[in-house]
C-alpha cells in the first residue's frame, strides 16, 4: 500500500508473527494456565488498534509435542481454536537430543523469521509485529532493515510477559514493548469456540479459577485490585 492510498482513507495493514513457545513459557511460569486459552487474533488486534492499523494476518509458529499425548491433545485443541479465529498456524517439530537426554522443539523461530520476511517482500503488510524475546531474532531485524525498510515497511518488537524485546533491535532503530498479564486476560476465549467444522471445547486444564471474571464483564474492564486473591469473587 502506498502512502497515497493510505492518505485516501485506506488503513495501513498490520500483521503479527508469534513464536509460540517463546510466548508459552513465560505464561506457564505464572502458574495461571487459563491465560494460555487466549485468542492470538484478539491480542494482535490490540497491538494494531494503538496505531490504527487493519489487522490482516496473524502467524503462530509452534510445534505439537507428539511424544507427550496429553500435551499433544491440548496443543491440537488450542491450534484449532486459533484457526477458528483466523490465525495461520505453522508447525515445526520435536527431535530427541541424546546429549541433553530430552526432546527439543525445532523450527518455530526460523518459521517466524521466514514468514515475516517473505510476507514483507510480497507486500502482505505495512507494519509487522514480531512477538519473541529471542535474541536470535535480531538477525531477522537486520534482514528486515536492509531489505524492507526502504519499501516503507515498519517492524515492531513485542516481548512476552516479564521479558523485554531483544536489546539488539536498538541498533536498527526498531522499537518495542512488552505485553502484560491483563493484555492476555482481555483475550481469554470462552469455553466453547465455534471451529470450521465443529465446536472447539476448552481443555479443563485451561479453566479459569473460581471467582475469576472476564475483563469484558468487569466494571469499565478494569483489572482486579492487586492484592485480591483469584479464588475470591470479584467486586470491582
Amino acid at each position: 500500500m502506498s502512502e497515497f492510498e493510505a492518505g485516501q482513507g485506506q488503513k495501513r495493514r498490520g500483521a503479527v508473527y508469534i513464536d509460540g513457545f517463546n510466548l508459552y513459557h513465560p505464561i506457564d511460569s505464572l502458574g495461571k494456565s487459563y491465560l494460555k486459552w487466549a485468542s492470538l487474533w484478539a491480542l494482535s488486534e490490540s497491538f494494531c488498534r494503538k496505531k490504527q492499523l487493519e489487522l490482516v494476518k496473524v502467524v503462530f509458529c509452534t510445534a505439537v509435542p507428539t511424544h507427550l499425548p496429553d500435551s499433544r491433545d491440548r496443543h491440537n485443541i488450542f491450534n484449532a481454536a486459533q484457526r477458528a479465529h483466523g490465525v495461520e498456524v505453522i508447525k515445526g517439530h520435536h527431535v530427541w537430543e541424546s546429549d541433553r537426554n530430552k526432546y527439543a522443539e525445532k523450527q518455530s523461530d526460523i518459521n517466524v523469521a521466514l514468514s515475516l520476511i517473505v510476507d514483507g517482500m510480497t507486500d502482505q503488510y505495512d507494519v509487522a509485529y514480531l512477538l519473541s524475546a529471542d535474541s536470535d531474532q535480531v538477525a531477522t531485524a537486520r534482514v528486515f532493515t536492509e531489505n524492507l525498510s526502504s519499501l516503507g515497511k515498519e517492524l515492531i518488537g513485542v516481548a512476552p510477559i516479564g521479558r523485554s524485546p531483544p536489546s539488539g533491535y536498538q541498533k536498527y532503530g526498531i522499537k518495542g514493548f512488552s505485553i502484560s498479564e491483563f493484555d492476555l486476560e482481555k483475550c481469554v476465549m470462552p469455553e466453547m469456540v465455534q471451529g470450521k467444522t465443529a465446536p472447539v471445547i476448552r481443555p479443563t486444564e485451561y479453566c479459569p479459577p473460581n471467582g475469576w471474571v472476564h475483563p469484558n464483564d468487569r466494571p469499565k474492564g478494569k483489572p482486579p485490585k492487586a492484592r485480591k486473591k483469584w479464588g475470591a469473587s470479584f467486586k470491582g
